[in-house]
């Protein structure tokens, strides 16, 4: 299982090298952190401590969540369209583990230097947008490097059958001449 390493976890997903334990694990654990997140809202829908940035970073991340699946998606139809949700759930395990990492450095830098807030801020804000814009980059990154690799497979492939065909075309000929 790759934790950390999302260029090869890709690699290993295009290629079809991921067990099936390994992909049980992926699923399990993307639709846990999933969950997670999805269960996290109704507590920010308590509007008692809540102000219109709160509002707005949820708007934002509703949004971009679903514009950044949508085009991945589309990415993966441009592939083999295969295997969508077991990619997207195993590329979101380390992604999400960066965003998190990126998130606490980031607070923890930008509370050293701004007064500790009880509400969210402006930098609260722009943290958030930041790390989501940062997530779904790299999750289009990544399933294009997917697609990449499998556009050079298949013109490998075609280049392998052009060669097998022109090989078999020569030998023909080289039989229709003895004759």
């Amino acid at each position: 299982m790759y934790i950390w390493n999302i260029k090869e976890l890709a690699q290993a997903l295009k290629e079809r090298r991921i067990t099936e334990k390994s992909k049980r694990t992926y699923l399990i654990v993307g639709i846990a952190l999933l969950a997670l997140g999805v269960l996290s809202y109704p507590f920010l829908l308590d509007t008692k401590g809540n102000n219109a940035l709160d509002t707005i970073d949820m708007m934002i991340t509703i949004v971009f969540t679903l514009i950044g699946i949508y085009a991945v998606y589309k990415i993966n139809q441009r592939g083999d369209g295969q295997d969508f949700w077991l990619r997207y759930l195993s590329l979101f395990i380390p992604l999400t583990l960066r965003v998190f990492l990126i998130v606490f450095v980031l607070t923890f830098i930008g509370y050293m230097v701004l007064p500790l807030s009880d509400e969210t801020n402006w930098f609260d804000l722009f943290v958030s947008i930041g790390t989501e814009v940062y997530f779904l980059g790299m999750m289009v990154k990544y399933f294009k490097y997917t697609i990449s690799l499998l556009k050079n497979f298949a013109k490998s492939y075609a280049q392998i059958n052009w060669i097998t065909r022109l090989s078999e075309i020569e030998k023909t000929s080289t039989n229709f001449m003895k004759n």
